[in-house]
């Protein structure tokens, strides 16, 4: 295959291509009709795929995963990971481990207590007090290792409702490698399907979709993935 050489053309062309709306699952090579890797797939002039060269395994992983959960529309799916299609551009330069290692740690720091705490709220959490203590703790985590010792607590207090979001995600961060990670911590949301509806109701529809996605965009600004230096493209959209 020809190398491919990443420029702010083709930066453009992405998120021309993102911007016409992202389905869920590969789709078909048209825009509004393709998952965000196939977006990128096209704005390459590449056959239609998932599996865009230029972006590393552990983000593609990350990125399919948060693709496909159930985002409120196709747009609000684009909007929620323009940022972050742009930034991937050039991540198979990128240590793969610590990207998957930083989503972890973040998840479990930023998510997980916003979950488990939106949880105690509900009616049917018999041990309020036990699980925002979970949540406190998840947040104060200043390592990955304190972040997975407190994962595995919140698993335990969380575990007896097996439908909750807080306990696929908890369950994720805690005893996944860091290349599965990657993929579990986004998918968790999908899991959920009862606890998904509460969570769209008390937080708002697809806040921590969009929380997954600022999580994995701040991992590539830290890691210095080369598609962040056309993140000043990404002007807000107006609809």
């Amino acid at each position: 295959m020809k190398p491919i050489t990443l420029d702010k053309r083709i930066a453009r062309k992405v998120l021309e291509t993102v911007d016409a709306g992202l389905c869920s699952g590969k789709g078909a090579p048209e825009p509004g009709k393709m998952c965000v890797e196939a977006a990128v797939c096209f704005a390459l002039g590449l056959p239609h795929s998932d599996e865009p060269p230029c972006v590393g395994a552990a983000v593609r992983s990350y990125k399919i995963a948060l693709n496909d959960c159930h985002w409120s529309s196709n747009f609000a799916r684009a909007r929620g990971m323009r940022k972050l299609a742009i930034a991937q551009l050039g991540s198979d330069t990128i240590n793969q481990a610590k990207f998957a290692e930083l989503v972890r740690f973040k998840g479990i720091q930023r998510a997980l207590p916003v979950i488990l705490r939106s949880w105690a709220d509900h009616a049917e959490c018999k041990n309020k007090n036990e699980v925002r203590s979970a949540a406190k703790e998840c947040q104060a985590a200043k390592n990955l290792g304190e972040a997975v010792g407190s994962a595995e607590k919140a698993y335990a207090s969380a575990s007896a409702y097996a439908y909750a979001y807080a306990s696929a995600y908890a369950y994720a961060s805690a005893y996944t490698s860091a290349y599965a990670y990657a993929y579990a911590s986004a998918s968790a949301y999908a899991y959920a399907s009862a606890y998904r509806e509460y969570l769209d109701e008390k937080l708002g529809k697809d806040f921590l979709l969009n929380l997954s996605a600022q999580i994995a965009l701040n991992a590539l600004m830290e890691l210095k993935s080369p598609g962040c230096k056309w993140l000043n493209l990404c002007s807000p959209r107006k609809n």
